[in-house]
């Protein structure tokens, strides 16, 4: 019965993964059913065996969007050994090489016309500066300057990808990694 679940769950997985690929791709209106299904290679009618419909999904994307793009990366900070610095530089490598901040545009521009969608999107942003914030607190900055750099780190983040500046070299994401976190942590222990 467990295996059974855990087979549904990532079925049901692979319909939120497929679904937030097509919003990125071309918005929330362009997340429907057949064509989803179509990307999928399965039948229309084993959609239903996970969702009650296209709303059931759509209401499910920023719970998933966390949970595969943010989640991930939280993780990071607090599994990777050592100091604040080192978690920052841990997190700043993840980023590069992963890019879960690709959906974020998409998440972003539904956010404009969906409530719901706009305080899960508030939710996250405010979970990924509270965690940049911890780390410049634990390295020693007062809270007021922790968070203001946090703000700078997370800035730069959603800027690249607003403005469409993110490098497809992942040589180039790490290389800005390594200089952004020369330039936020240079006078930090």
């Amino acid at each position: 019965m467990a295996k059974a679940k855990r087979d549904d769950a990532q079925d049901r997985d692979s319909w939120l993964a497929e679904a937030l690929e097509m919003l990125r791709e071309g918005g929330v209106d362009q997340v429907k059913v057949e064509p989803l299904a179509q990307r999928l290679g399965v039948t229309k009618g084993s959609f239903y065996w996970h969702f009650k419909n296209r709303d059931d999904l759509l209401r499910s994307l920023p719970e998933f969007w966390a949970r595969s793009q943010t989640d991930p990366v939280l993780e990071v900070a607090s599994r990777t050994e050592g100091g604040p610095l080192d978690k920052m530089r841990a997190l700043l490598e993840f980023l590069a090489r992963e890019d879960p901040d690709r959906y974020d545009n998409a998440m972003r521009a539904w956010a404009q016309f969906d409530e719901d969608v706009a305080s899960a999107v508030k939710e996250i942003d405010e979970r990924r500066m509270a965690t940049a914030r911890t780390l410049f607190e634990e390295a020693g900055l007062r809270p007021e300057d922790a968070a203001f750099r946090a703000r700078l780190w997370y800035f730069y983040d959603v800027g690249e990808h607003v403005t469409g500046d993110t490098p497809a070299d992942i040589e180039e994401r790490l290389s800005r990694a390594a200089h952004r976190m020369k330039l936020l942590t240079s006078d930090l222990r």
